[in-house]
């Protein structure tokens, strides 16, 4: 046993501990790095995922999604909001208001208040409840018929909407009569909303008797000459 310690070359057992030690030094040294790597890649996509977001997030504040179809899906902005969407959207707002029965008046006027200002909303159903009870009551149906339309735009998303109606009344199926009247709607562009039909919000809305807007036009109009 002594003669085969005796033999053996302890010379080199420095140079290859020096070896190893070196060897799992770079290995260490590499696992490092790509850890190092690892982590400042991840910093750099978080980073860029939340910078993305915040742009989208102000992309949305100034960008809205008008849904005339339900396929039909167009980014505008507040200046730029087609003229075709806003008629769409009075004209329906204006039939859901002006062509009721004694069966769906109380839901279509549930359906028009749903898209209302929560200030507006509150008073219309306030005033809506007397007329709902009359038209059950009296079994009163109303058609309105557009005869003349017209929508002024501000440019930041806020529009008023003129418009002269013809609405026939009836009791049961006779016929009682037509009057004119003017329906004005204020209107203003609203963020997206899941079932929402119309992006446009109702924050103002008149009915009255054409006689009585034209005298109150003429009334506004002295006054801004005075």
């Amino acid at each position: 046993m002594q003669n085969e310690v005796e033999n053996l070359d302890l010379s080199m057992v420095p140079n290859y501990v020096s070896y190893k030690a070196a060897l799992a030094r770079e290995k260490d040294l590499l696992r490092k790095i790509c850890v190092g790597l690892f982590v400042a890649l991840m910093a750099v996509f978080i980073a860029g995922r939340f910078e993305v977001y915040k742009l989208q997030g102000q992309l949305r504040t100034k960008e809205f999604i008008l849904a005339p179809g339900v396929n039909d899906f167009i980014p505008v902005s507040p200046q730029s909001v087609p003229d075709s969407y806003v008629q769409y959207a009075v004209a329906d707002f204006v039939s859901t208001l002006g062509n009721t029965n004694p069966n769906n008046i109380e839901e279509r006027f549930k359906q028009l208040s749903s898209v209302m200002s929560p200030a507006l909303q509150i008073k219309f159903n306030a005033e809506a409840k007397e007329w709902v009870s009359k038209a059950r009551g009296d079994n009163i149906s109303e058609m309105a018929t557009v005869v003349d339309k017209r929508i002024e735009s501000d440019g930041t998303g806020a529009f008023k909407a003129v418009v002269h109606l013809r609405t026939d009344s009836f009791i049961a199926a006779e016929s009682i009569g037509y009057r004119n009247e003017v329906i004005e709607i204020g209107l203003r562009l609203v963020a997206p909303e899941i079932g929402r039909r119309w992006f446009l919000e109702i924050t103002s809305l008149t009915r009255e008797s054409e006689d009585a807007f034209g005298a109150r036009q003429a009334k506004e109009g002295l006054k801004h000459e005075s």
